[in-house]
């Protein structure tokens, strides 16, 4: 559990993790950041994120059973060639539920799978570039 963040509150790389829950309450920038590694959540709770709920990239891939975010800019970003597995989204005051992109060169798009979302949003559901792709096929 993580409270009031000056900027990014958990930013993990480089690693395999299995967690269980994480709980955020206010963070300057992304309330989660994943990169380079192969991450399992169960439980993630995010709210008012400066930027992302959480943030996945560099070939990292991801899989999450259960996120609720509320009060940010974006719910989940994968990008740079990683892959998030989402099974239940349930997003609340978001600018864009869901975006997938390429942001640096030397990788490719990024990908999101998700099964059942309910995306409260304020400027667009999904937003994705010609490299990457986000899908309801999980």
């Amino acid at each position: 559990e993580i409270e009031n963040s000056m900027s990014d509150a958990m930013d993990v790389d480089f690693s395999s993790l299995d967690i269980e829950q994480i709980n955020i309450k206010s963070a300057g920038n992304d309330c989660v950041d994943f990169s380079y590694g192969n991450y399992k959540i169960d439980y993630l709770i995010a709210s008012n994120c400066g930027d992302k709920a959480l943030s996945v990239g560099e070939k990292s891939k991801l899989t999450l059973n259960k996120i609720i975010a509320s009060d940010s800019l974006i719910g989940i970003a994968s990008k740079d060639s990683s892959v998030v597995d989402v099974h239940k989204a349930t997003f609340k005051s978001l600018d864009i539920c869901l975006e997938a992109y390429k942001k640096k060169q030397e990788f490719d798009g990024g990908i999101i799978n998700f099964s059942d979302m309910e995306c409260n949003y304020k400027k667009q559901e999904i937003l994705y570039d010609k490299k990457s792709l986000i899908s309801e096929q999980y």
